[in-house]
């Protein structure tokens, strides 16, 4: 039984912070991929490159998880506030919405004070 253990493997940490871009990410996951074709490329044994392939391909899957999380989040955000609230027919009392609700405020005595 032989044991080989991994060396020379690039770990690429992956953040989690709202003010990392899209593009950062696609950047990552671009240099992982060229890792991924040194791995192909490279004289070690099967089973290393097995297990080297294996992790960084976990990692090019978190970071595409992360970019799509981000074009959702990013594409709710912009229907939400694109989106005017509409206006209820013949002045019949409906819900608020989200957006009224946001922006509420309370009057002198305390009640919520929605304008629609």
């Amino acid at each position: 039984m032989s044991i080989s253990a991994v060396s020379g493997s690039t770990s690429y940490t992956t953040s989690t912070s709202s003010t990392t871009d899209t593009s950062a990410l696609e950047k990552q996951k671009a240099k992982l991929e060229a890792e991924l074709d040194k791995i192909d490329a490279s004289s070690d044994d099967a089973k290393t490159k097995e297990t080297k392939t294996k992790q960084i391909e976990q990692q090019i899957k978190q970071i595409e998880a992360q970019i799509s999380q981000k074009s959702q989040s990013s594409a709710s955000a912009a229907s939400s506030s694109a989106e005017a609230p509409a206006k209820p027919a013949n002045n019949a009392l409906a819900a608020a919405s989200p957006q009224e609700i946001a922006t509420a405020t309370t009057n002198s005595q305390g009640r919520f004070d929605i304008r629609v």
